[in-house]
């Protein structure tokens, strides 16, 4: 019968569950004896909304995992499928993904990097697919490159809740000839869970150089680099037990020493050996018991510590990727920045050369002035509504054309004038004079006399006292009781159905609010906001029609300047100077392709 490479060996596959099949599977072949463990646990993450995936060029899938878990989701929005190895890809394509670009040879990050298709991105939109953590490689070369990258986190990696006692019980009768480990995280876990001594005794097959570097680090001195896939390591595996012959583990059984003869037996001895037996036995029982249980706590400490540590990672992992963020964003800000300095001085240059370009002669000169002052002109008319600046600019301009007493100038000369009229024909706004009526009425506020306010009558005058004093007791008793009741009821008649009878703190408010209506009505003026002017003169008039004192002068007086200030019109469309810049201009450029 033919001895197959693996005959009799056993060997440990540490691959998630649902990934580890195909492995076992070869090693099977080989004639070895596969021991399914799972290093890691992977849970899902509940699902989080997707984002735009239309916006996205392409979507990279770290891991088989990675695809199992979103690769659902996302395959109905037309992006292109990329994989970072081979194990990925076959899982895309068992998924359904037609296309996948894939490196052909390695299984990591810099073997798709190396693929032509991802040198050019920049402007591209990348949606990483990975589970949480991970290395930031990928996105950070991507990001140099110029692409926009994304992360979407489907799944997390935990430390596994499986029965050790199998695996370290087989380990223990040496049926266990060597460790098969496919990323740094699972060599974590096992170092967790077996120790350093116990991998460090048995060949440990690895698929990167980064995992074989993480297990020199640990105290793992010769681990194997078997290649990223299941073929790979098989591959590995045969090639290094096929020169390495099974060796006999038995040991030749010593024969069984004859027990010497006693021919006086003693019981009582006999029964006190057999009972020290069975207390010693007791007694290791409990102390093998104690000790694992000891160690299942420890176990259980350190992996709670561990989920902390790696939940501290991951909420440090976070924190720096929107560190990253955050910095990608201000250089990207401080390109634009540099964009837009860059164009200050390059406006900045030609405006220079341009008045290089005008000192040529005297024309220049004056047509550049002339410019200058009507578009400083033109951007007071448009942003401040400055007629009057507007209208001397232009004055101005046509004195100077005027002076020089050119043919060539009248066409522009014809233009200003137009302007000029155009301005001339506005209706004049004393914004100055009405902002300041408009401060008096609300310094004037508190002078203005309420429709109910009680005074206090007048006294009697000095005779009628001196009369009074003439007369008796009870005459003056009668007389002051009289004038004490008049000033405690007062009857007046009054022209509205519903008087506004006001206590001393609603006068207050009422004349506090009368002074803001007016405050608001001069920044509405100010704003050129007829509708809002013309409400709150209105609401003001209102109101001093119903709280005030309609026969009192000043409230006549303020009710008649509200009248005048809200028959003036505050807003009224602005025309343009540009007919005249665009003359001069015209003629600059005109000028400018002319020979000599």
């Amino acid at each position: 019968m033919e001895r197959k490479p693996l005959q009799g060996r056993g060997i440990v596959v540490t691959r998630p569950a649902g990934q580890a099949e195909r492995l076992a599977a070869l090693v099977s072949a080989a004639g070895g004896r596969p021991f399914l463990f799972p290093a890691i646990e992977i849970e899902r993450l509940p699902e989080r909304p997707l984002p735009r995936l239309e916006e996205f060029d392409l979507a990279v899938f770290v891991s088989p995992t990675a695809a199992e878990c979103a690769f659902e989701r996302i395959r109905h929005a037309g992006v292109a499928v990329a994989a970072v190895g081979g194990g990925t890809r076959r899982a895309l394509q068992a998924l359904g993904a037609r296309e996948v670009l894939a490196p052909e040879n390695g299984a990591d990050s810099d073997a798709l990097l190396a693929l032509p298709e991802l040198n050019e991105v920049a402007g591209k939109r990348i949606l990483i697919v990975r589970g949480e953590g991970g290395r930031e490689l990928l996105a950070d070369t991507l990001a140099a490159r110029g692409a926009r990258t994304e992360y979407l986190e489907c799944y997390r990696r935990m430390l596994p809740h499986a029965d050790m006692a199998p695996l370290i019980a087989a380990w223990d009768r040496g049926e266990i000839d060597a460790v098969t480990v496919s990323s740094s995280a699972s060599l974590d876990n096992l170092i967790t869970l077996l120790g350093v001594p116990r991998l460090a005794a048995k060949p440990l097959f690895v698929n990167h150089a980064r995992v074989a570097e993480r297990a020199r680090e640990v105290g793992i001195p010769e681990p194997v680099v078997a290649g990223p896939g299941d073929d790979e390591a098989a591959e590995a595996l045969v090639a290094y037990f096929a020169s390495r012959p099974m060796e006999d583990t038995q040991e030749n059984k010593q024969p069984e020493e004859q027990a010497p003869e006693n021919p006086r037996p003693r019981r009582r001895t006999t029964w006190l050996l057999l009972c020290a037996i069975l207390l010693s036995a007791a007694l290791a029982t409990v102390f093998w018991l104690d000790a694992r249980q000891r160690i299942g706590a420890t176990q259980q400490e350190l992996a709670r510590r561990l989920r902390d540590i790696e939940a501290d990672a991951r909420e440090a992992r976070s924190i720096a990727r929107q560190s990253e963020e955050a910095q990608r964003d201000t250089r990207a800000k401080l390109v634009q920045l540099e964009t837009r300095l860059a164009e200050s001085q390059s406006q900045q240059l030609a405006l220079e050369a341009l008045y290089q370009e005008l000192s040529r002669n005297r024309d220049e000169w004056q047509l550049a002035e002339i410019e200058q002052v009507l578009a400083i002109a033109s951007q007071q008319l448009q942003l401040a509504g400055n007629v009057r600046a507007a209208l001397l600019a232009l004055q101005l301009a046509e004195q100077r054309l005027a002076r020089a007493d050119r043919p060539q100038f009248t066409p522009i000369r014809r233009a200003l004038a137009r302007d000029i009229d155009r301005l001339k024909t506005l209706p004049t706004l004393d914004l100055a004079g009405m902002t300041t009526r408009i401060d008096n009425l609300a310094a004037k506020v508190d002078t203005l006399p309420l429709a109910f306010e009680e005074r206090l009558e007048r006294s009697p005058p000095a005779k009628d006292a001196a009369a009074a004093d003439e007369r008796g007791f009870w005459s003056r008793l009668s007389t002051e009781v009289w004038s004490e009741l008049r000033q405690l009821v007062a009857v007046r008649q009054v022209g509205n159905a519903e008087p506004p009878l006001l206590p001393p703190s609603q006068a207050y408010f009422v004349r506090e609010n009368l002074r803001l209506r007016l405050l608001n009505a001069r920044l509405s003026l100010l704003a050129r906001d007829e509708a809002g002017y013309r409400e709150d003169l209105r609401t003001a008039q209102r109101w001093i029609q119903r709280y005030f004192d309609p026969r009192s002068k000043q409230t006549a007086d303020a009710l008649n300047q509200l009248k005048q200030l809200s028959s003036a019109t505050v807003s009224f469309e602005l025309p343009s100077i540009t007919e005249s810049l665009e003359a001069i201009r015209g003629y600059k450029s005109r000028r400018e392709r002319q020979p000599g």
